[in-house]
């Protein structure tokens, strides 16, 4: 009987090594570029103008591509009253710069408290709200479409994953009617996200989108374990691609690789020390090589804001001055 056992138990590894080899040939890896993510909202809670850490960012970090966020509540402050005017000249010096753009639209945007609202969305029924994030999204994108710089549209952010429940799931219906509201008026590609390390890549694919963005962190926080290391090796992103390439036949973008601290207090919560043993320009490097043996050809960094903080008000330049060598060697 333990015999048998064994042998079932080898057959079914074996079985297992085969597929994950079969599925780690069919993603095709790409030579891998570096981007950033930039919101001017958290430059402005950590202290700053985020005009002036916008241009610092073209002028000296000098990136070739972005990922920029039109917030709802800065884009419909009052309902029915729209202004891009922030937007409209972000889009123009991206344009001037040369840099490609991914501009997100939508209700559940990245940086803290992920769903971004006006504050006359709370006072809406029920019945009220899809549709007006629909009206947003229908009029941000007959608006930004004009700017060239725009290279591709992001819808939502990461809309099936819950994270500190500060913000639930996006319906499905309405992700679906915000993508097609989008490629209803404009022809360049949409990108949805998922989380990279716990999310249904195939689930969010299914939404419409013709790219999927995924995340890449590598230190993180429970209440269970504290502070840890994703113990997944570059292994676990391929063989997770090759079944996505097989099953969906979509662009992956890595949309968010980890290049600041995973923050449970906050910046101002944290002692200084914690933050520089959670990330360091050492550490950022390990990631950016841990990225480059994934594969994916588009990869943005997370935490520029960050940078800029520990540069202007801790005299720590070792971050912004990393990212400045990686993208400029690339």
């Amino acid at each position: 009987m333990k015999k048998k056992i064994l042998s079932v138990l080898i057959a079914i590894l074996i079985l297992l090594l085969a597929v994950g080899v079969y599925f780690y040939q069919a993603f095709k890896p790409q030579v891998a570029t570096f981007g950033i993510t930039y919101s001017g909202r958290y430059a402005a809670y950590l202290g700053f103008d985020p005009r002036q850490v916008y241009m610092d960012i073209l002028t000296d970090l000098k990136p070739q591509k972005m990922r920029l966020m039109a917030y709802w509540e800065d884009i419909e402050p009052e309902r029915g009253k729209f202004d891009f005017t922030n937007m409209d000249q972000m889009l123009m010096e991206a344009a001037r710069y040369k840099v490609d753009i991914i501009l997100v639209l939508g209700h559940k945007q990245p940086r803290w408290p992920e769903c971004h609202q006006p504050d006359w969305f709370n006072g809406l029924n029920p019945a009220e709200q899809n549709p007006a994030v629909l009206n947003m999204v229908k009029q941000a994108t007959e608006h930004f479409k004009q700017f060239s710089a725009i290279k591709s549209w992001q819808i939502e952010n990461e809309p099936y994953f819950v994270f500190g429940g500060s913000c639930s799931p996006v319906a499905v219906d309405l992700v679906q009617a915000e993508i097609q509201t989008v490629k209803a008026l404009d022809n360049r590609p949409v990108v949805i996200t998922d989380s990279g390390e716990m999310g249904n890549w195939e689930r969010a694919a299914d939404l419409g989108a013709d790219q999927l963005g995924v995340t890449m962190y590598r230190t993180v926080h429970s209440d269970t374990f504290g502070y840890y290391q994703y113990p997944l090796p570059p292994l676990f992103y391929r063989i997770k691609a090759g079944v996505f390439e097989k099953l969906k036949n979509k662009p992956l973008v890595g949309i968010e690789l980890q290049a600041e601290p995973w923050f449970t207090k906050g910046v101002f919560g944290t002692d200084l020390d914690t933050q520089k043993s959670l990330m360091n320009a050492k550490i950022f490097q390990e990631n950016v090589q841990y990225a480059r043996r994934v594969g994916f050809g588009d990869n943005y960094l997370w935490g520029v804001e960050w940078w800029y903080w520990m540069a202007k008000t801790k005299d720590d330049w070792g971050m912004w001055t990393t990212a400045k060598d990686l993208l400029a060697g690339q």
